[in-house]
């Protein structure tokens, strides 16, 4: 009888640690996988992703106005905690998760109203949580006492039509086959299969089929919207205190006042354009070292680096204000490289010992790939407004290592505004009316820029990878792995044939938002 018992016992005891680990594996069986932003005229419209059965909660708060969304006992998937949003209901978006749930709130720019509901299932298997942020503004009522919805979306269910008959076509179609390897190539394990959903039938409501292609369309076929509602320039000075940069043809002018003259007024350009604000690296006559400049940026949310410079040459004959951006593959000219390593030597000289000054910020080498893009297409916007308003050195944009440039993790620009070695510049430069037309032009060059490209992540650069085929590969199954289509993937690496992969083989895959934030 003990003995029985004591197996009982150990039973229960079993079962109970087996419960337990069941319990923990479907602790964060949910999962909030995206949030996409779309606006209307009278609404801003924001999407939920969620994978598998879910509660949430809804409600809104006042001083400050915001609506705060629980995503009950649900893991945090989105790949930021705070982002700004380019929109005049919605001011930002904050997520953060703890062991009971993942919550997201929604910082509004009033008290305005707002609706939800839910939208079934995609065939990814993402069910939605949709809010729409009115225009109209809530009426002064009594606190609102939470939303709690049921565990799953309230969307009508009707029974799955019996599936029509197969045809069989003419012609027998290929099923994608594997990659296999060969006796002789070397044993690699294959990747990871994916394991696809079983196919859902979700039939809606008329008006929430309706819904849901509105809510498609708005989104811009899935594409994420967040974009800061204020892009922030951070504008650099050269030089400045014991480095007086380079000094004019007269003895009597130094580089390090002029950048400072200039920044100053450039700041008070951007700052009227809608949508822009301009921040300084420095306001005075001081020596800030460049691992600093580049912190001052980034702890003031900047978006833009550009750093502004009146070098000198040799000859007195060079003239001409240039645009830089940072170069991978050398100096685009004997100029550009005389200048670098004149202003990188300077930095150098200059440097607190134990510090680096020449490179305050890795970056991975697909972040930089992708600002420097981005830098080239803001340089050309700057330098065709320079162009209207001043003699130009080079027509065209220029690369060189600047020390500065290799410094920033954001799209950013070196500006020769003209040549200080230069006499007729010298006086230019000293110039109030000259210093404000140089000025504007830059303004309206990153205006001009900003109003293009800013609503895209990574101002619509976009990040790519290298996948080298392993045994056991589909193009299918490597597709899903990056969140994209086949379809996409095959036209980018010029397939024709999904059975054309071989091991080795290396394919050229874009980023999606979703694959970043599991980097």
């Amino acid at each position: 009888m003990a003995k029985q018992s004591s197996q009982i016992k150990k039973l229960l005891i079993l079962l109970a640690v087996l419960a337990s680990a069941f319990a923990s594996s479907q602790a964060y069986a949910t999962s909030l996988e995206k949030i996409r932003v779309g606006q209307d005229p009278a609404y801003t419209r924001v999407v939920f992703e969620i994978k598998d059965n879910h509660s949430f909660e809804v409600q809104q708060l006042n001083n400050p106005s915001r609506l705060v969304v629980d995503f009950v006992k649900a893991k945090n998937k989105i790949a930021f905690d705070y982002k700004k949003l380019f929109d005049k209901r919605v001011k930002a978006i904050r997520v953060n998760d703890d062991s009971r749930r993942t919550r997201v709130v929604l910082d509004l720019r009033n008290d305005f109203d707002y609706r939800y509901f839910t939208l079934a299932k995609t065939k990814q298997g993402a069910e939605r949580l949709v809010i729409d942020v009115k225009s109209s503004l809530v009426k002064p009522v009594a606190q609102p006492a939470p939303t709690v919805l049921a565990n799953k979306p309230k969307v009508e269910q009707k029974p799955t039509p019996k599936p029509a008959p197969k045809v069989v076509a003419s012609a027998a179609v290929k099923e994608e086959q594997p990659v296999k390897a060969k006796s002789s190539d070397p044993v690699i394990a294959a990747a990871p299969k994916v394991t696809q959903p079983a196919p859902v039938v979700s039939i809606l409501p008329k008006s929430s089929l309706k819904e849901t292609k509105a809510t498609n369309e708005l989104l811009n076929a899935g594409t994420p919207l967040i974009v800061k509602d204020e892009v922030v320039i951070a504008i650099d000075a050269g030089h400045g205190g014991k480095d007086v940069g380079a000094i004019g043809h007269s003895g009597k002018v130094f580089e390090k006042d002029i950048t400072l003259e200039m920044a100053l007024k450039l700041k008070k350009y951007i700052d009227r354009q809608p949508g822009l604000k301009a921040v300084l690296t420095r306001t005075e006559d001081e020596f800030i070292p460049l691992n600093q400049r580049v912190r001052i940026a980034h702890q003031k949310d900047a978006d833009i680096f550009i750093s502004l410079h009146a070098d000198s040459f040799p000859t007195a004959e060079a003239r001409g204000g240039s645009v830089y951006v940072l170069s991978t593959n050398g100096a685009s000219s004997v100029m550009a490289r005389l200048l670098a390593k004149s202003e990188n030597a300077s930095l150098h000289d200059i440097k607190l010992k134990g510090k680096e000054s020449d490179v305050a910020f890795v970056l991975s080498d697909l972040s930089r790939e992708a600002n420097i893009r981005a830098s080239r297409k803001l340089a050309k916007a700057v330098l065709g407004e320079m162009g209207d308003q001043i003699e130009l050195h080079k027509e065209t944009v220029q690369s060189a290592e600047f020390a500065v440039l290799k410094s920033i993790d954001m799209p950013s620009l070196l500006i020769e505004t003209a040549f200080i070695s230069n006499p007729v510049e010298e006086k230019k430069l000293t110039n109030d009316a000259y210093q404000s037309k140089m000025a504007q032009s830059i303004a309206k060059g990153v205006a001009s820029f900003v109003s293009k490209n800013a609503r895209e992540p990574r101002w619509g650069e976009v990040l790519y990878v290298q996948y080298r085929v392993k045994a056991g590969d589909t193009l299918s199954q490597i597709a899903a792995n990056y969140d994209i289509s086949t379809l996409e993937l095959k036209k980018l690496n010029n397939i024709k044939n999904s059975n054309q992969l071989y091991i080795g083989l290396r394919l050229k895959i874009p980023l999606t938002e979703s694959v970043v934030a599991s980097l």
